[in-house]
């Protein structure tokens, strides 16, 4: 939630100078949604210093450490998003090559200076004063905000990376070769049958199926979804899920079946290619925490920085998990733990669906929005 908030006033404090610079509108803002996400990361990291200073774990900490700290992070934050969104998207959305002291125009030791300032402000007086106004929410209210939150996000990102990398442009024109191809070989084969081979053909060329067929279709996918899922549900350490509640009026393994489910559509129907039994283990795997995290002991506060990585080693310990799995189970929690970035397919699945059916059952309507539980 504090990383919505902060970036959410990162979009409003830099389209506002933007603004009073250029005399006119400046949209500052790195997606559709009203948000610059630099600024959430960056008050991410004033958190955890918040919290470590709060905990007693950093000890005598002046505050030109704060400021010297915001300037060292500002300036390599600054660099390395910069250098990574021209990469990625061929475009800079920041340039100070005009500011004295630049270094290659994506990072300033001036610019650094007054984030150091912005540092200082958010350590000792912004984060307490978001701390205590977040800690008198209920715990439902923040869990369904931030679930929205996300998925609002997710699909914003997706939507805007489509069109920065003209994904829809490259889909059109493959589909586009595609269909002229089949025309082609049906133009061919109509060409050598009889008239009464007409509807066929038809049928062929715009690829309409009886519902017969849609039905066998989905009867496939389901024995072979099937057929994927069943050693994990004849193992009785996964049965044990089955005993805790995880969102709403869904168990933990109802909730890793759903992941799995969805995930398993998704993966066919978008055509992504990734490998459908390390995609279905990590989505049946990915909470195997073995305990009800609502039952208000104190440890549980920080259940969801904490569960993965419990996730993960039960994993290891009853299946033996590879690598790879254990990376995509470590990072189906990002960006709440930061640092546990998805960095394959299956990982990059399964955070995303996991944030969609957890939404779905918060607010409990699974089976309307395609959920098995």
């Amino acid at each position: 939630m504090a990383f919505f908030l902060f970036s959410f006033l990162g979009f409003v404090w830099e389209s506002v100078y933007f603004t009073i610079c250029k005399h006119k509108w400046a949209n500052r803002r790195s997606l559709p949604v009203l948000i610059c996400m630099i600024y959430g990361c960056g008050a991410l990291l004033a958190f955890l210093a918040y919290d470590l200073i709060e905990s007693g774990l950093l000890q005598n900490v002046k505050w030109w450490m704060i400021f010297i700290l915001g300037f060292i992070i500002s300036l390599f934050l600054g660099y390395i998003a910069s250098l990574v969104l021209e990469k990625l998207f061929k475009a800079r959305w920041w340039d100070y090559s005009n500011v004295p002291l630049n270094i290659n125009g994506r990072a300033s030791v001036p610019t650094s200076v007054a984030f150091g300032v912005l540092a200082l402000l958010l350590v000792k007086a912004l984060i307490p004063l978001v701390d205590r106004g977040l800690s008198t929410l209920s715990e439902p209210l923040i869990d369904i905000s931030a679930y929205i939150l996300v998925s609002i996000v997710i699909i914003d990102t997706t939507l805007s990376i489509s069109l920065l990398t003209d994904f829809q442009k490259y889909v059109v024109f493959i589909d586009e070769g595609f269909q002229n191809y089949v025309a082609v070989i049906v133009k061919l084969v109509y060409g050598k049958q009889d008239s009464c081979y007409y509807k066929v053909i038809q049928r062929i060329m715009v690829f309409k199926f009886p519902r017969r067929k849609n039905r066998l279709v989905k009867q496939l996918r389901e024995k072979r979804f099937v057929e994927l899922t069943k050693d994990y549900f004849e193992s009785d350490v996964v049965k044990q899920m089955d005993k805790y509640i995880h969102h709403g009026t869904t168990t933990t393994l109802q909730h890793c079946e759903n992941v799995a489910w969805i995930s398993y559509l998704v993966n066919k129907k978008l055509k992504l290619n990734a490998n459908e039994k390390e995609l279905i283990g990590v989505a049946m795997l990915h909470d195997l925490f073995l305990y009800d995290w609502h039952d208000g002991e104190p440890c549980r506060k920080t259940h969801g920085f904490d569960h993965p990585e419990i996730a993960c080693n039960n994993a290891i310990k009853h299946f033996g998990i590879p690598e790879k799995q254990q990376q995509a189970i470590l990072s189906h929690m990002w960006p709440l733990n930061i640092t546990k970035i998805p960095k394959s397919r299956v990982a990059l699945i399964i955070c995303m669906v996991d944030k969609y059916c957890a939404l779905m059952e918060t607010i409990r309507l699974n089976k309307r929005f395609g959920l098995r539980y």
